[in-house]
Parts: structure tokens; sequence; C-alpha cells
């Protein structure tokens, strides 16, 4: 599976501009009297773009990423705990359907150690409302992920059908 940065892999120029103010702030991530560098984080390029269907009128939206934010501190177990607000962006037609609707985003995860061996992975979901009328969201899902010194996180989108 081909990773790419965050900063890389806007070939549909979703993140041009605002990933690269996020990744500026990912990189002098702050915290208490812990601070630490924050380790890389990146995507797939498959997977930071999906369609996926509204729960009752199965309406296709499309999600993306829409920036990333990390705030990382020096866990005294030696890792690095990463508190990540990822941006989306949900856009739905309304010439489709405008009523009111909920959308699960669903997305994974893998912390790799500093030898690039998977240690972790998840697999979870971000549901998020339009009310009617609406055709545009941009939420933020908020994670967090313990990773060791040295290692990095790999976040994708999924579809859901």
């Amino acid at each position: 599976m081909k990773q790419t940065n965050f900063s890389l892999f806007s070939s549909s120029r979703v993140f041009t501009t605002l990933l690269g103010t996020a990744l500026l702030a990912m990189a002098a991530c702050s915290g208490s009297d812990d601070v630490v560098v924050c380790p890389p984080v990146s995507a797939p390029e498959e997977g930071a773009r999906v369609f996926v269907q509204t729960d009752d009128n199965k309406q296709i939206v499309d999600a993306r990423f829409n920036g990333v934010r990390a705030i990382c501190t020096a866990q005294n177990d030696g890792t690095i705990k990463v508190e990540i607000k990822a941006g989306l962006k949900l856009t739905r037609n309304l010439k489709q359907n405008v009523s009111a609707d909920i959308v699960a985003i669903p997305l994974m995860s893998a912390i790799l150690d500093a030898n690039d061996v998977v240690i972790s992975n998840e697999v979870f979901g971000y549901r998020n409302g339009f009310d009617k009328g609406v055709a545009k969201l941009y939420p933020v899902a908020e994670m967090d992920f313990e990773v060791p010194v040295g290692g990095r996180i790999v976040l994708s989108l999924r579809p859901n059908h």
C-alpha cells in the first residue's frame, strides 16, 4: 500500500493550504512541561477520500481529510501521547435529497514502531448529522494515540459500502 505524507497526497488539492498550516502546528507540538516533537502522521493515498452512505436515505457523501493538528507529550513509560484533531470535509448532493440524515465515517489507524513494524491497529468511526438543506459539513474528529519514540501513525478513511 503506497503511503504518502499528509502534505503530499493532495492530488485533489483539498489539503494544500489548510493542511500545510496544520502540519506546521503539528511539527511544533506543545503540551505541559514534557513538550516533544510529534511523530510523523501519514495516510495511504487511497484513504484520503472515500464515499460513504447516510443511514436513512442511503445518500452518497464524499468524505475527505481536511487538515490535522496534534499536541504531543512525553509519557512516563517512554511513549509519546499524541492527541489528534483531524478535520473532515463531508459533502452531499442536495439535488438527490435535502432531508436531515446521519453519516458514519469509518476510520482506521495503525501505530508503527521505529522499524515500521505495526504494533497496534484500530478501526473506529465518527458520526455526524446533516441538517435539512445542508450540503457541506466541516467536523473535527478527535483521537488519541500512544506512540513509541521513533514510531509513526498511519490514518485512513475507509468506505462503508
